[in-house]
């Protein structure tokens, strides 16, 4: 065989090689993805807290001591429910009793006076109309008469005095009566007494917090929105609360409050508070003041809409679907938009499928995929969960011009 037809030969072969290691050992491997089948469903746009919120109690009072003294009793103990008016702290009131026993005693000494007063203007009134009788018929002198009038005059003043001195130890029972009362400091409602602040032997002073007391039965949910996001919240919206204590659980509310003064304690994330009612509900789990909660304010929800999971749309309105093992890119059109799902309005149909793993390295329009077994309507989960950002607008990678695509 001449030279040159062998150099033919062997790069034939070697390009035989090469193709056979290409399409073999050294082929790309396939990307490994999650994918979601496009589907109908609900797609909400919601407003999420910025930060965690917090379960608040509508009615909270922190006691004082309205008199200095020292504790004498303490027979409510913490968490337990008081009606309104029950003893919480008591100030010792033996120097008030002392006084009022005292302020008594000096009430009933004035009434004897009071009572032999009465009787001497009784009796002065009497001889001061016999002695006029008698000097209307002229068996008596005018000086007898007026000796009679002066002594009725006398009389009734000592009366007057002695009535203004009763009713003055009346005011001083009624004072030192009081006083017992202001030693006592009680439930200003039904509620929880949630902490003592002195203990029995103490001393207190006037004014001094003693104890905490809040009630149950009105409590509400507290938590800050993205400045962004307000001009789209307004009172009345429903919204979904869930409390990390209880996962799984969801409480139904409305917007109650929306404050009119923005937080700018930190000036690179600005906040206004909302706040969120919540009923009580007699079968359900205890709500405690203090628990973590975080709400969903339902802007708008849309039923029956083509949608897919929110994971898989990427900036500039772009989805990967899988084609004959391949992703394949396509533009879509997309509507209302929540940190789960995102509603498609074109570029898709029911039934394909869409990757929902972007961030995979090697992952482009093109590339060969490997695909676990996709699921109706899709499974994926939001990147960021509620509370940690904005609204669902913003979320995902979503771009100002697809916030604006949520209106119709």
């Amino acid at each position: 065989m001449k030279r040159p037809v062998r150099w033919v030969v062997l790069a034939v072969v070697v390009v035989a090689v090469l193709l056979g290691l290409r399409a073999t050992v050294l082929r790309p491997r396939p990307v490994e993805v999650e994918t979601a089948v496009v589907a109908a469903g609900t797609v909400e746009d919601v407003v999420t807290n910025s930060e965690a919120g917090s379960i608040r109690a509508r009615r909270e009072s922190r006691l004082g001591a309205e008199r200095a003294g020292r504790v004498a009793a303490l027979p409510v103990q913490e968490g337990q429910r008081a009606r309104r008016g029950a003893l919480l702290v008591l100030v010792d009131p033996s120097t008030a009793r002392t006084q009022l026993t005292a302020a008594r005693r000096d009430r009933e000494a004035l009434n004897a006076t009071h009572e032999s007063a009465h009787a001497a203007e009784a009796l002065a009134r009497q001889q001061f109309e016999r002695t006029r009788t008698l000097r209307e018929r002229g068996l008596v002198p005018e000086q007898q008469m007026d000796e009679a009038r002066s002594r009725l005059d006398a009389a009734t003043a000592d009366l007057r005095a002695t009535e203004a001195r009763v009713a003055a130890a009346e005011a001083g029972v009624r004072i030192a009566a009081d006083e017992i009362g202001h030693l006592a400091v009680c439930a200003p409602f039904d509620g929880v007494l949630t902490r003592r602040l002195v203990e029995v032997g103490e001393s207190v002073v006037p004014g001094q917090a003693v104890a905490e007391f809040m009630s149950l039965d009105s409590l509400y949910v507290s938590a800050p929105i993205d400045e962004r996001d307000v001009g789209r919240v307004a009172v009345g919206q429903p919204v979904r609360v869930t409390v990390d204590a209880y996962p799984g659980r969801v409480w139904e509310a409305r917007v109650t409050r929306l404050a009119t003064v923005v937080d700018v304690t930190r000036e690179q994330n600005r906040t206004v508070e909302v706040e969120v009612d919540l009923d009580r509900r007699p079968d359900g789990p205890t709500l405690r003041p203090g628990l973590t909660a975080d709400v969903e304010i339902v802007l708008d929800r849309r039923d029956d809409v083509l949608r897919v999971p929110s994971a898989a749309v990427m900036q500039g309105r772009r989805v990967l679907v899988v084609e004959r093992g391949k992703a394949a890119e396509r533009e879509v059109a997309i509507g209302l938009k929540s940190w789960e799902w995102t509603e498609v309005r074109s570029g898709l149909a029911a039934g394909q499928t869409v990757v929902t793993t972007l961030e995979r390295s090697g992952l482009r329009a093109g590339a060969a995929v490997k695909t676990a077994e996709a699921k109706p309507g899709g499974t994926a989960k939001p990147k960021t969960a509620p509370g940690a950002g904005a609204s669902a607008a913003t979320a995902n990678g979503a771009t100002p011009d697809s916030a604006q695509a949520r209106a119709p």
